[in-house]
């Protein structure tokens, strides 16, 4: 009976060790807390912040929202949604709201939907990111496949930069 205890007691010390350690396991590799936190995207002409939270859900904000953007509308703040697709790959569908500023009175002239690939570096510190838009009319229901948009547009000023992950002091 002892003999068979001796590669039981070996094996508890052994998973212990690598608990202790801090030795990372599969299951725990790539988790939403590995991807979970502020990221920014300096180019020449622009900015952009993205917070992406541990629960799935993402905000992001754009220097030049509050200018004429695709379609010729300024819009809000996106909000939306992630999961992870891949090793080091997200996808995620963002939607903001549309005004047209070309009249004295800004007026709410219909929903974006945005969804965006992000493929993250090794260091998960850094990512590509690319996307694809459609602005939907007033009145719209955005997420029916049938629903024509306004207008359609890409990241391609993305193509060459990327998000990096905000340090902590």
């Amino acid at each position: 009976m002892a003999h068979s205890r001796r590669p039981l007691s070996a094996l508890a010390a052994l998973l212990l060790a690598a608990f202790v350690l801090g030795v990372p396991s599969a299951a725990v590799a790539e988790s939403a807390n590995d991807y979970a936190g502020t990221y920014t995207a300096t180019l020449p002409e622009r900015a952009e912040i993205l917070n992406l939270h541990a629960d799935g859900t993402a905000e992001i904000t754009l220097s030049d929202q509050v200018t004429s953007g695709a379609g010729g509308f300024t819009f809000s703040d996106s909000f939306g949604s992630w999961k992870r697709t891949g090793p080091r790959h997200l996808v995620a569908r963002f939607l903001n709201l549309n005004f047209d500023v070309s009249t004295p009175a800004a007026t709410y002239s219909g929903v974006a939907v945005v969804d965006y690939v992000f493929q993250f570096a090794p260091n998960l510190k850094t990512f590509a990111a690319s996307c694809q838009g459609k602005i939907f009319p007033p009145g719209t229901d955005p997420f029916n496949p049938a629903s024509l948009p306004v207008t359609t547009f890409d990241c391609a000023y993305l193509d060459g930069f990327h998000y990096q992950r905000m340090p902590l002091p």
